[in-house]
């Protein structure tokens, strides 16, 4: 992914955090299980959250995780796959995209 894709993620998500007006930083960093410093990176897209970091976010606003991610195609399928993949570490990941190859 380049660049853009994190600023449009980081936008996403401040978007969703501003939208409840007494959701700070530090509170939705708390509910997540993590700091206030990475939301604000996640935000300003100064760290790239993972695939399970967007699960997170994904299920505690109660929206698809694909609403990160504007230009790809939000059919059934995709949504499938990256909800299924949402708390895999990363070999398990990897994995899977080595097959995912392998098919193609």
């Amino acid at each position: 992914m380049n660049t853009t894709i994190y600023k449009a993620i980081g936008e996403k998500i401040r978007e969703l955090r501003s939208g409840r007006p007494d959701l700070s930083q530090e509170k939705l960093a708390a509910a997540l299980g993590t700091t206030a410093n990475t939301v604000s990176r996640w935000e300003t897209a100064a760290y790239k959250p993972s695939v399970a970091d967007l699960e997170k976010v994904s299920r505690y606003f109660k929206v698809p995780i694909t609403v990160f991610f504007p230009q790809i195609d939000t059919d059934a399928k995709l949504h499938a796959l990256l909800s299924a993949t949402g708390d895999l570490d990363p070999e398990d990941l990897a994995e899977i995209v080595r097959y995912a190859e392998f098919r193609r």
